[in-house]
């Protein structure tokens, strides 16, 4: 059986969920679990109504959570008919009313937490799911709908969720061989789950790729399929560089690599749970199906080089010089102890004889804190306008002249290999990034 995942792009309207069906029929063979993210932009706007009803800003929200159900039920009318329309019109009506009537609550007492947080933003794919498995029945394509939350476990850190990997292979082993039972296709949910104790969480935004690769891990699958907007995997981001290339081949560490540094066609978690049953990942586009589009797979005959140029447009870096003479060693005992109370990922870290110099995913709570405390003890800089480039390839640090190629493309705050000498990153202004990463991607490639 395969795994199909299919995002927010690739289900917007009629015209994108009918050639997701077309897409599918022509896999039937392969016992197809189909797994849809929400609607293009229903996610932001859910994150939108959250933070309007926090600010108990009620006309606003309530004209979102409006358009909202418009938009569902319009798409319902446009795809469904008979008894068909009407059982999932009925059901979407009540997904709509529950959200409509917990987001009044939150309005109420204008408090959001990331429970409640969790609950409201994960109804896109609720809703999403039920319209597409209603069309797959409408035209004539047998379908059950399961529910991604009945089997996704995590953790309470609700908004980015740490599932329970045996916990959840325990249950999608159960569930969806039992939804399987006399259809042909099972449509499931990414980017949603739960806690043990009932409550909705999510996996992180763009959190589907993860849940795919999870069902995926779980049912032992022959490939896991991402159906996105772009012909595979590119080295780099065709809205930023016109000239890219598709990449056929990249082993799970590259591809791993590429997302924690800023490609977005994967969301970084993805890799794990496929790395663990050796199953590969196609990524797809879902305009042109025939595409041969790009896998993901075992480091077997895989070229050493450069593969794709990353980039991260915000990020917070951060200088830490100590004012007397101080060891590396003894900084780092003193500095990690903070970053790790105040719940800080570190992105990059380049050391010299008595400075440390850190870059961090922008928008971290806890840094400002962090900042403070530091301070204190250590002459810290702050800066809030850089950003991170990087090159990602098997054997790159054996690539003659690729350190000078990043070097000379624009001026660096900062340059790292990372530990596995498989990436290259610079910190450059963020003013000029993106002529940046064009200047280094013509170089290269």
């Amino acid at each position: 059986m395969i795994v199909m995942k299919f995002g927010g792009t690739s289900v917007q309207n009629r015209e994108a969920i009918e050639r997701v069906i077309s897409i599918v029929s022509g896999r039937l063979r392969e016992k197809p679990l189909v797994v849809v993210s929400a609607l293009a932009k229903v996610t932001r706007l859910l994150v939108q109504i959250a933070e309007e009803a926090e600010n108990r800003n009620v006309n606003a929200y309530r004209a979102d959570l409006a358009a909202l159900r418009d938009r569902h039920v319009g798409l319902c009318k446009e795809m469904l008919s008979g008894t068909n329309l009407e059982e999932t019109l009925s059901k979407v009506s009540q997904i709509c009313s529950d959200l409509d009537s917990f987001v009044e609550g939150v309005g109420q007492i204008g408090e959001l937490s990331a429970r409640s947080h969790a609950r409201i933003i994960s109804t896109g794919e609720i809703l999403s799911s039920t319209i597409v498995a209603a069309a797959f029945n409408e035209k004539g394509i047998s379908c059950n709908w399961a529910d991604a939350r009945r089997m996704i476990i995590t953790d309470d850190n609700y908004l980015s969720a740490k599932p329970d990997l045996d916990v959840c292979q325990a249950n999608i082993k159960r569930i969806i061989p039992a939804s399987a039972k006399g259809v042909k296709v099972v449509l499931t949910q990414g980017f949603v789950s739960s806690t043990a104790a009932g409550a909705s969480s999510v996996l992180g935004f763009e959190g589907s790729d993860y849940s795919a690769a999870i069902f995926g891990m779980a049912l032992n699958a022959d490939r896991v399929e991402i159906w996105t907007d772009v012909d595979g995997i590119r080295t780099a981001d065709p809205r930023v560089v016109e000239k890219t290339a598709r990449i056929d081949k990249a082993s799970y560490e590259e591809a791993a690599v590429m997302a924690y540094l800023g490609a977005r066609v994967l969301h970084p978690l993805t890799i794990g749970p496929a790395r663990r049953r050796n199953i590969p990942i196609r990524v797809l586009n879902t305009m042109n199906p025939e595409g041969e589009g790009s896998t993901v797979a075992k480091d077997v005959d895989i070229p050493e080089g450069p593969k794709s140029v990353a980039f991260l447009t915000e990020i917070d870096y951060l200088e830490i010089a100590a004012p007397a003479q101080k060891s590396v060693s003894a900084m780092l005992c003193d500095i990690v102890p903070v970053l790790k109370a105040n719940k800080l990922e570190i992105s990059l870290m380049s050391t010299s004889v008595s400075k440390l110099s850190l870059t961090f995913e922008c928008g971290q709570p806890g840094l400002q804190n962090a900042v403070s405390e530091l301070s204190d003890r250590y002459d810290v800089t702050y800066f809030r306008d850089k950003s991170q480039i990087s090159v990602v390839g098997k054997g790159l640090s054996a690539c003659p002249g690729i350190m000078d190629a990043v070097r000379e493309s624009g001026k660096c705050s900062m340059l790292s290999f990372g530990s596995s000498m498989m990436d290259l990153s610079a910190v450059v202004d963020r003013s000029n990034v993106k002529e940046i990463v064009n200047e280094l991607h013509n170089r290269l490639f």
